[in-house]
């Protein structure tokens, strides 16, 4: 998509409906994109991943650094038409192509959100549920990101991340990129109000963590 398209397809998707106009001109297909490859172990393990979400017809989830939308079909048609499916982005070109995949895709419970880097600028208690899946360790400024994750869950909903688990003897490719370990992410997520319920396994999955938390 051009960029010039892009400040006014922004300002239509905060508004939850994207005229037809404004996606005339799609991004390229993204298959190819790095963010969708399967030698991402999130990617490789999507559907255990999904599973451990426990998804219920009718819930809304927010999917806070979407990206691509490499998660965005199976979590909207795990809630279902009566559900509801918010892909979350703080990047323009990543908005532009959620955008464009939720026109294919053509699943009602969609919407695509345009973040800031201090604010999900999502409704106030508004989500069941937010997932962030590779994604927190970029959070910056931490704090008040997390803030704004806790006001716009539902008290009783859950956040779930899955990030990278940066250790002593991980890669050192991890150690240059994921700024804390896991220990340090639960405490800044504990910081905001949440509390840690629960480590999630999915099969097969090494090298991250999903960790649940509550917000009460």
């Amino acid at each position: 998509m051009r960029r010039t398209l892009l400040p006014a397809l922004v300002g239509a998707l905060l508004l939850g409906a994207v005229p037809q106009a404004a996606l005339a001109r799609e991004p390229a297909p993204v298959a190819s994109h790095p963010l969708e490859s399967s030698d991402r172990a999130v990617i490789a393990h999507r559907d255990g991943i999904v599973r451990a979400l426990e998804l219920r017809p009718g819930i809304a989830v927010a999917d806070v650094g979407a990206g691509t939308g490499a998660f965005m079909e199976p979590i909207a048609r795990a809630v279902g038409p009566t559900g509801r499916y918010l892909a979350v982005d703080v990047d323009p070109e990543m908005v532009a192509i959620l955008a464009a995949r939720a026109r294919r895709l053509g699943l009602p419970q969609v919407r695509v959100v345009h973040s800031r880097r201090h604010d999900v600028r999502l409704a106030p208690a508004s989500v069941d549920l937010v997932v962030v899946i590779d994604t927190y360790h970029h959070f910056d400024p931490v704090a008040p990101m997390n803030r704004s994750l806790f006001r716009a869950l539902k008290p009783g909903g859950r956040l779930v991340v899955v990030d990278f688990d940066r250790r002593p003897d991980s890669p050192e490719w991890v150690k240059d990129h994921v700024r804390a370990d896991r220990a340090t992410f639960v405490r800044e997520i504990e910081a905001a109000g949440f509390r840690h319920e629960a480590d999630l396994k999915v099969p097969g999955l090494h090298g991250h963590f999903i960790a649940r938390f509550l917000r009460p």
